[in-house]
């Protein structure tokens, strides 16, 4: 290693480190009027993305007052029957912007101009951009209500800041906002992964985990063996950080790696743009995500990866001693309120691995950075150059299908390798049933035998679909219509009622649309997506009280099947 460039790399560091501190920690006010308790920090780990903010507590209940945090105008409301939901953007003069997200409802008259805009554009979901101060807000003002709207998996608030020149997020946690933090992040275990087919850890082509030991913040390994790697080797660290006053596991801040004493690898959490927040998957350890749903960050950094939360480093992170000597390994996990935890550890290296190099046996070698295709009997694949994170050693096998599928499964590598951009499979079918030909579509196999809908539509001879992952794939066909079940039967009595649902399901593709008439007129239903739920509210301004009523509802799935539910009743 070049020890000048490594005292360089550190220097670099720490200055953009200081640089970027907030200089007024006191400019806002906190969204809600509860001590604070948050369930989840600012790029904590998620489900291909880093997460864009911070997520307070709200008891597990709807309806909390959502404040402005200083004064400012709405520049864009949001709603959604997923993602964020109902959702309040806020502009203010210090050059930086406020989200509001999961809400229930709005301030009076952003609700009144919201719903006027979804009728106009006969639909529930909208991104509005209403005129420059229309909506003002002052500073602590009521500019909406707490809720679990989109794809919130319980009650609470949603809080982001962000540039507003850039829209980029940034860490809401460099500014005072009440939140308390005492605790030392939690450092669980390190990872040892040989990086080419000529590398190896103990003498094997696998990865090594060493379980650690903690000791008053600071923390040891509970092998009393040396590990022993030889070429190109990367570190992961499974950790965590928890704030006061809340039982939850969050991200952490800052993680730093030193070998003998010189950083190689620095990783700061204080802001990213929403463009490479897939970037997730080349910063985790992507296999052990899908094999076992456990987040662990790599301390190295793939070729493909251009996540910018990566302030510093060596080689990408990338040991590779060519010496026969210990080296002393040191990890720092630092959360926002700079408390900090390390584990340290001491490994061998040694100039050449004990075994041969690991086989090499593929179908194709897919190199980085350059379009690839691949085709076999019934399949043909287009990659594009920036499809992976690094080479991929593609292997490809072809197995019988079942007799709810319509080709052979086609296994494609495996799913434990991420996809950064989609890529285009075709799928050719052993079987067409004329005139169901646009029913047709991919289906993803999971370990369990199970398809699920990949989307894809029939074209010269197979069914063609971009996507974003790999695995098994087959031809399925979709001609079941969705479920309508209204909660109330026909000519029922909804006399005084504030809202009555509607459950939609469909069994294979997804709800691709709706449309609900009442006496022949658009009507607004609100899709609560991860209920399966239409929710409607009658108003004397939409609907005639104490009369009778007709409603038509239209259903399609995402493969065009539909279902028409027609009924009556008073209101």
């Amino acid at each position: 290693m070049n020890k000048r460039n490594l005292l360089i790399v550190a220097a670099l560091t720490i200055a953009n480190l200081v640089g970027s501190q907030v200089s007024d920690r006191s400019l806002f006010v906190t969204p809600l009027r509860e001590p604070p308790s948050l369930s989840a920090s600012f790029a904590e780990l998620r489900n291909d993305h880093f997460h864009s903010g911070i997520d307070y507590r709200t008891g597990g209940v709807t309806g909390k007052d959502v404040l402005a945090i200083d004064g400012g105008y709405v520049y864009r409301i949001a709603v959604s029957p997923g993602g964020f939901g109902k959702a309040l953007y806020v502009r203010h003069s210090s050059g930086y912007s406020s989200v509001y997200a999961h809400l229930r409802s709005f301030r009076p008259d952003i609700e009144e101009y919201v719903e006027k805009r979804q009728y106009e554009m006969k639909s529930f979901a909208v991104s509005l951009f209403p005129q420059r101060n229309q909506f003002r807000v002052e500073r602590g003002e009521v500019i909406a209500w707490s809720g679990n709207t989109g794809g919130s998996s319980g009650p609470h608030l949603h809080f982001e800041l962000r540039d507003s020149a850039t829209e980029e997020p940034i860490n809401p946690l460099g500014f005072d906002l009440g939140i308390s933090d005492s605790k030392r992040p939690v450092i669980d275990k390190v990872i040892l992964y040989p990086l080419s087919r000529s590398s190896s850890v103990n003498g094997r082509y696998a990865s090594l985990t060493l379980r650690t030991v903690p000791a008053d913040g600071s923390y040891g390994i509970s092998s009393s063996e040396l590990p022993v790697i030889a070429g190109e080797t990367g570190l992961g660290i499974k950790c965590w950080d928890s704030f006061d006053n809340s039982p939850n596991r969050c991200g952490i801040y800052s993680i730093e790696m030193l070998a003998d004493g010189l950083m190689v690898y620095s990783f700061t959490a204080d802001r990213f743009s929403y463009s490479e927040s897939r970037y997730i998957n080349s910063h985790i350890d992507y296999a052990a995500k899908i094999s076992a749903n456990e987040y662990i960050h790599r301390l190295f950094i793939q070729p493909g990866n251009r996540l910018s939360m990566y302030d510093g480093h060596v080689n990408r992170g990338v040991l590779n001693f060519s010496d026969d000597r210990e080296h002393d390994i040191r990890i720092i996990v630092t959360d926002a309120s700079g408390n900090r935890s390390w584990v340290a550890f001491r490994l061998r290296s040694q100039p050449k691995p004990d075994t041969s190099p690991a086989s090499a046996e593929c179908s194709k070698i897919l190199p980085y950075g350059r379009a690839s295709d691949f085709t076999a009997d019934g399949i043909r694949i287009h990659f594009p150059a920036g499809a992976f994170y690094d080479t991929l050693f593609l292997i490809y096998n072809v197995g019988s299908g079942s007799r709810d599928l319509l080709s052979p499964v086609h296994s494609v590598h495996n799913e434990t390798v991420a996809v950064h951009d989609r890529y285009r499979l075709s799928v050719r079918p052993d079987t067409l049933i004329p005139g169901m030909e646009d029913k047709l579509c991919l289906a993803v196999i999971d370990s369990h035998g199970k398809p699920s809908y990949s989307g894809g539509r029939f074209s010269y001879g197979y069914v063609t679909s971009d996507v974003n992952r790999l695995g098994d794939f087959a031809v399925a066909i979709d001609s079941m219509p969705p479920v309508i079940k209204p909660s109330f039967g026909r000519g029922a009595d909804l006399t005084g009622k504030r809202l009555f649902t509607v459950t939609i399901t469909d069994e294979f593709s997804g709800i691709g649309s709706y449309e609900t008439l009442i006496d022949g007129q658009w009507f607004l239903g609100e899709y609560d997506a991860k209920n399966n739920l239409l929710i409607y509210r009658p108003t004397d301004a939409r609907m005639k009280q104490n009369a009778n009523h007709s409603i038509e509802l239209t259903v399609k799935d995402n493969c065009g099947n539909s279902t028409i539910l027609k009924s009556e009743f008073r209101w």
